[in-house]
């Protein structure tokens, strides 16, 4: 494998993985609609789409020109082009078809897009027309990008537009779809009966909310931090600005307040939202000040210390109390009890 294929994989498993990340908010928030569970093989597959979305792009469009002096790549627009190169050179015995770069290239077309079906079928529910669709509509849009320069940054194509790639990554995702049926069963792959959802709060449920507070938390503190950053950059705003505090005080306060406003309203954190549980007061008549006591113990309490240049220990000891606390029966956790109140699904 040469030092560029190393490279497009560190770049797909990196990307990917941050793909993954956020995408994992979205997918927790249908599947414990759905199903009221997300196992550990969901989680795998997230992460495996995420890297295989940005392998597919990656391999697709790098390395791009080292210089803007490169040979501009026409399209190729005769259909089944590759199957005519292919038989010209001749493929009678495996030895020659072995060694046939026009076999390999058309092989490896179809086998790239594979995976596509089967995860169609796995993340989306979708048969084999609609794996066939999304792969054409895929490859029709990474052969435009091709064609087009990636959408005018460069003068020219720097790869080729094949229309016989738009059949045989259509025929990969198709094959892929039918592989997958013997693969993807009624409990992990949308077709079949759904289980019956858990009547009780289990620990994985309570942790997977505990790590999208964590990501709706962060994830709002670092938008308001970027969009801090062009306002006063590339926008009407002071660049003096920037480097200092206010950026990230800013970021934080919108993170508390968001997390305030559902918690005081809903009676539960965004995380809880996203899994699907809720919370019932002990004390009907204390609601709000039990909803306040949840706040200020729980994830308010870790946007302070988040925020707080204090003791480097405070932010992580809050943490590994906040997790503890889960593991009683139950799983209510420290805020929750302290607060009076009841986790519920």
């Amino acid at each position: 494998m040469t030092s560029q294929q190393w490279t497009n994989g560190l770049i797909a498993v990196v990307i990917g993985s941050i793909v993954a990340v956020l995408l994992l908010v979205p997918v927790a928030a249908v599947l414990y609609r759905r199903r009221g569970e997300m196992t550990f093989g969901a989680l795998v597959v997230l992460l495996a789409a995420g890297v295989y979305g940005v392998a597919l792009w990656t391999y697709t469009l790098v390395p791009f020109p080292a210089t803007v002096d490169y040979t501009c790549a026409s399209p190729i627009l005769e259909p089944f082009q590759s199957f005519r190169e292919l038989r010209a050179n001749g493929v009678r015995t495996p030895q020659l078809l072995a060694s046939n770069a026009y076999f390999w290239q058309t092989a490896l077309n179809v086998a790239l897009f594979v995976p596509f079906g089967y995860f169609v079928r796995r993340v989306l529910g979708g048969g084999i027309f609609v794996a066939a669709v999304m792969g054409f509509t895929t490859s029709l849009l990474i052969e435009a990008t091709q064609l087009t320069g990636v959408w005018g940054i460069f003068r020219c194509a720097y790869r080729f537009f094949e229309l016989d790639d738009l059949m045989t990554n259509t025929a990969g995702a198709v094959i892929g779809s039918i592989l997958s049926i013997a693969l993807v069963s009624g409990r992990s792959g949308g077709t079949g009966r759904v289980p019956a959802r858990p009547a009780h709060v289990t620990l994985g449920r309570r942790w997977m909310g505990l790590v999208c507070d964590l990501l709706w938390t962060v994830g709002t503190s670092v938008a308001v931090s970027v969009a801090f950053r062009v306002w006063h950059q590339y926008g009407p705003g002071d660049e003096a600005a920037l480097g200092g505090r206010l950026e990230a005080w800013l970021g934080w306060t919108v993170a508390a307040a968001l997390q305030g406003l559902v918690v005081i309203g809903a009676g539960r954190t965004l995380g809880e939202w996203t899994v699907a549980l809720r919370t019932e007061a002990l004390r009907p008549r204390l609601v709000l000040l039990s909803r306040l006591g949840k706040y200020v113990l729980g994830v308010g309490g870790f946007i302070a210390l988040a925020a707080w240049d204090g003791p480097a220990w405070a932010l992580p000891a809050f943490l590994v109390v906040t997790v503890l606390g889960t593991l009683p029966p139950g799983h209510v956790g420290l805020s929750n009890w302290l607060a009076g109140l009841r986790l519920r699904t």
